[in-house]
């Protein structure tokens, strides 16, 4: 099993490698015209990292877990998540984003099946030279196949992002998440916590980006806390469409104890994403 993850790791890893070797010169005109919209690879970079841009997208993610608190063997989750863009909405006239998400997951006991599958609306408020804020809510439902893979209960709350995007090369990003549970509460307790995802990134003018979008969790009931950090580098070229590889390593800096929300210690991400501007 784990010589058939390494594998798998280093041929996403040449994958991933051979944009660089054969749009190299693509690149390099560029770095000097810039591309069709008149954009630099820099413009470009930001525009397909930026959560909040309007662009129809579809997302793969493969999250290998090497090391589980207290538990033996390798876990992973498969992530599909498609972004539906909305210049204007029916309901409410704004621009906006809906995310479906849906997982493939394995539990360290080798149990493999469906996780929970959850939905995302944001709604574009305010948009500025200095970045955006954005609000909106989610829905995660019950749809895990197995109790390992996914929660029991049905989860509702609101969610808030805030871009900030007038930094040169940099870029910053805050997503807020939360999620109160309204199914099965005398079964399980309620569940209500949330998600804060800070991302930071830089950008290189030949497509090259480095930074980090850890998911930190707090349980509003006991105070408790998953720190988890990770760093990403990936590459962003564009041909008939845009197009995001990268790999992400990821440890647990900090978590509270008997915090069973997120047991990972340590595991690597690797994604690949498409981009069908409006």
């Amino acid at each position: 099993m784990y010589i058939a993850i390494k594998t798998y790791i280093t041929c996403i890893l040449l994958i991933m490698v051979s944009p660089f070797m054969f749009s190299q010169e693509d690149n390099n005109e560029q770095e000097v015209t810039g591309n069709q919209d008149g954009k630099t690879s820099v413009e470009l970079s930001q525009q397909v990292i930026n959560p909040t841009t309007l662009a129809w997208q579809l997302q793969l993610e493969e999250f290998v877990i090497f090391d589980t608190e207290n538990t033996d063997g390798i876990a992973q989750n498969f992530r599909l998540r498609g972004i539906i863009p909305l210049e204007k909405g029916a309901l409410i006239p704004l621009p906006q984003l809906i995310r479906v998400i849906a997982f493939l997951n394995t539990a360290p006991n080798g149990v493999t099946g469906l996780g929970d599958i959850t939905l995302n609306q944001f709604f574009i408020i305010m948009k500025e030279q200095w970045g955006q804020f954005g609000a909106g809510w989610n829905l995660t439902v019950p749809t895990a196949t197995a109790p390992e893979l996914g929660s029991p209960q049905l989860q509702i709350g609101p969610a808030f992002t805030v871009t900030f995007t007038d930094l040169g090369n940099w870029q910053m990003y805050w997503i807020w998440e939360n999620f109160f549970s309204i199914s099965k509460n005398d079964e399980f307790g309620s569940n209500n916590f949330a998600v804060l995802q800070p991302n930071i990134f830089y950008t290189w003018p030949n497509g090259v980006y480095a930074g980090m979008e850890p998911e930190w969790q707090i349980d509003y009931q006991t105070g408790k806390v998953a720190i988890p950090m990770n760093f990403r580098i990936g590459y962003i070229w564009s041909g008939k469409l845009k197009y995001n590889a990268y790999i992400e390593p990821e440890i647990m800096a900090y978590r509270s104890d008997d915090y069973a929300r997120n047991l990972t210690n340590w595991g690597m991400r690797l994604g690949f994403r498409w981009y069908i501007p409006m």
